[in-house]
């Protein structure tokens, strides 16, 4: 694909954004229900550990396997979606753009790096399908500000929830686990249309720049 033209480049971009969008809306529904599911456990109405389990339970347990299937085709799809629509603003050679295709993408997997340079990155991946060039790339926005808190916020908490859980010796760190997860889920109610929105209005955005022969002429 390195060769590929930029009006083939935007077409992928397109198809991949309808999957990534479709994967936002399962997992907007899934952890919703994730939510009801914890603040089950946390009052004592739901118990994973029963051996005869209620059909709730049942429910709640594959709602969790559904989430995990889910979250893994997520990230996987959404790692591709970055790499095209960073790849369409390298081939489109908008100057001031800093990041390759593969480290637009190779960010999130840096430690301590991968709490800023993916945010960079997707700012100036922005503001460039956007129509910005040279410093322009580096100005914030409401939408990316949203997405990127909500991401921190959901994963730190629900790392901690997970470490919590499987390491809990007592109810009551079992409980403060569930606490974690219940914030990590909250805000993931807000991350998810934040995610849909960015990538929906950055496929839109590079779509729209082509078709008027502007940078991505």
């Amino acid at each position: 694909m390195a060769d590929m033209s930029l009006a083939d480049g935007i077409d992928l971009l397109q198809r991949r954004a309808r999957i990534v969008k479709a994967l936002l809306v399962a997992g907007l529904a899934l952890v919703i229900a994730q939510l009801f599911g914890e603040m089950g456990e946390y009052s004592g109405a739901i118990d994973l550990a029963d051996p005869d389990p209620s059909p709730l339970v049942r429910l709640y347990s594959i709602a969790l396997l559904m989430m995990i299937l889910v979250t893994i085709a997520t990230i996987v799809l959404f790692a591709m979606w970055i790499y095209r629509a960073a790849a369409n603003v390298a081939a489109a050679d908008v100057a001031g753009f800093d990041y390759t295709p593969g480290w637009a993408v190779g960010w999130y997997f840096i430690p301590f790096a991968n709490l800023v340079k993916p945010f960079t990155a997707m700012r100036q991946i922005w503001n460039a399908s956007h129509g910005g060039t040279g410093n322009e790339l580096d100005q914030g926005n409401g939408l990316l500000t949203v997405w990127w808190a909500t991401w921190l916020i959901s994963n730190i908490a629900n790392n901690i929830a997970t470490r919590l859980q499987l390491g809990a010796t007592s109810i009551e760190e079992l409980q403060t686990g569930l606490m974690f997860g219940m914030v990590g889920s909250v805000v993931s109610v807000a991350l998810y249309p934040a995610a849909l929105q960015l990538v929906t209005r950055i496929t839109a955005a590079q779509q729209e720049r082509l078709t008027a022969a502007n940078i991505f002429a």
